[in-house]
């Protein structure tokens, strides 16, 4: 209780002679990799001198400084693992995209109803209403959880977030079209190239999942009220959120057309390598015929593969000349001598090693686009959310190959690896990406930073939102008067058959009554 009190009276006295801003962070999805890539933004505006409050599960890991105020949500994956009515894994696994979708929307009121019940939300709640914070940034990405503390603190300037790529429903909700003709849902397993049948389910997935998240928000809404009574309702709070920085790059994700109040900022999570620790940097340089790293990422763990599975990847990795390096979580016996296992390890300095030769992972758009920015092709085994799409336009683009981790085997991980190895056109295509993607006038962090401190300067964004933003779907996108013409057109048509069909029975009379005459 005492830090929380030094941290407010820290902010409030402490701040106000530096030129910096308090900046809160609000952050609910409990993923590890999310919260890094949200902590990048942190720690870009803590070196700008800007004080920052970060609201989330995993705050307290990040490092620590004066100028950073972490509160936790303490306890979210044993609260999690207790839930008997949500197994998120297999649901998520689960091929059949209505029951992913419900997955999503009880996951997205479970986390809300722990979050709420958390001591580091209380804490934050008892900040007084006056406090100042001149900027807010909130993780869009699962749910409006947090919504509520744009009204607490008097509407300050306020940005979004996501680490999801662009999700349909927030380009929605930022007034941008939808683009379902090319742009593949997340658990879908399509790419950009659809057949005609493809796109009409894509189309309906996309907006019956746009049509999900309206609904759920205004479920939030109701478990909000019951600690927030006065609240205003979730749409009028989304509302006030002016900006969406998101984890697009466009060299390494599909292009697609986003307005100018969303900001594409992907891979701002990607920093100029460290300097490996003594042992992985000795394993590293004596590996003359290269490194194959393995790290299915933060959420995805190899020691759940399966016994089968892990036996198949150990046979497959030890009749490799190269040295596998594999993040495995927990112990594993009978390992092959050029197997490497730790439980922890930096990814990044890994992959920007020149040794490194081949990166097995998840396909999480986070270790993408580090595998993309180093170079280095990919084996994806994608599990679930957007791992699917990314490691499908993988594939396509020649940057790498596709295993699923259901049909493991020894020879099929042989015959993928070598293919990479000994084909050069999918190192070659990586290589030139990352080309692409260091070639930019600015880095996605400083942009990432830019935004926000220019929210902060103008009192947000909300003269860059296009008028599509406050409009219907059916009006933005011209259904309305797509469907008035195509009447008129009937109508049209209609018309002329019947004039057509008067003239007809007019001649026909006409040449009956000659016919009698005659």
């Amino acid at each position: 209780m005492i830090v929380h009190v030094w941290c407010i009276l820290f902010l409030i006295f402490g701040a106000r002679g530096s030129h910096g801003g308090n900046i809160l962070i609000l952050i609910d999805l409990p993923s590890p990799s999310h919260q890094l890539w949200h902590y990048a933004i942190a720690e870009a505006l803590i070196e700008k001198g800007h004080n920052v409050t970060l609201l989330g599960p995993f705050s307290d890991k990040q490092q620590k400084s004066e100028m950073y105020h972490p509160i936790v949500i303490e306890d979210v994956m044993k609260e999690l693992e207790k839930s008997e009515d949500l197994n998120i894994e297999e649901s998520f696994m689960n091929k059949n995209v209505i029951s992913i979708m419900k997955t999503f929307f009880d996951f997205s009121c479970l986390i809300c109803s722990h979050s709420y019940h958390s001591k580091g939300f209380h804490t934050l709640l008892n900040y007084p209403s006056d406090f100042k914070f001149d900027l807010i940034i909130i993780d869009m990405s699962m749910s409006a959880c947090f919504y509520p503390f744009i009204q607490k603190f008097k509407y300050p300037p306020t940005i979004g977030t996501t680490a999801f790529l662009l999700p349909p429903h927030l380009s929605g909700v930022f007034g941008n079209e939808l683009h379902p003709s090319y742009i593949p849902f997340y658990h879908l397993q399509f790419t950009e190239d659809m057949s005609f049948f493809e796109r009409v389910v894509n189309y309906v997935v996309t907006y019956a999942n746009y049509l999900t998240e309206t609904y759920l928000k205004n479920e939030l809404e109701k478990l909000a009220r019951e600690t927030f009574p006065d609240m205003n309702s979730m749409q009028t709070l989304e509302r006030h959120i002016s900006l969406l920085l998101c984890n697009l790059n466009f060299v390494v994700n599909q292009p697609q057309s986003v307005t100018s109040n969303i900001i594409p900022v992907g891979g701002l999570h990607i920093k100029p390598s460290k300097k490996l620790p003594t042992d992985l940097q000795t394993i590293m340089d004596d590996a003359k015929d290269g490194v194959i790293l393995f790290c299915l990422g933060t959420n995805a763990r190899s020691d759940k593969l399966g016994t089968g599975i892990i036996q198949s990847l150990l046979k497959a990795f030890g009749q490799l000349k190269q040295t596998v390096i594999w993040k495995f979580e927990s112990g594993l016996e009978n390992v092959p001598k050029n197997v490497v296992i730790r439980q922890w390890l930096p990814q990044g300095s890994i992959l920007s090693h020149p040794n490194t030769r081949l990166f097995i992972s998840h396909g999480g758009a986070l270790s993408t686009q580090e595998a993309a920015y180093f170079g280095i092709p990919v084996i994806g085994m994608p599990f679930f959310i957007d791992q699917r799409i990314t490691v499908n336009d993988i594939v396509k683009r020649k940057l790498g190959l596709r295993m699923d981790s259901q049909s493991v085997t020894t020879q099929l991980v042989l015959d993928n690896v070598n293919e990479i190895l000994k084909n050069p056109t999918y190192s070659n295509n990586m290589k030139e990406i990352s080309k692409r993607m260091r070639d930019q006038q600015n880095t996605p962090l400083e942009t990432a930073v830019f935004w926000s401190e220019y929210a902060m300067r103008h009192n947000g964004t909300n003269f860059l939102s296009p008028r599509s933003r406050d409009m219907s779907f059916f009006v933005a996108s011209s259904t309305d008067v797509q469907l008035f013409l195509l009447f008129l057109l009937f109508a049209f048509i209609y018309l002329s058959f019947l004039g057509l069909k008067k003239s007809v029975s007019v001649v026909s009379s006409i040449s009956k009554k000659k016919d009698k005459l005659h």
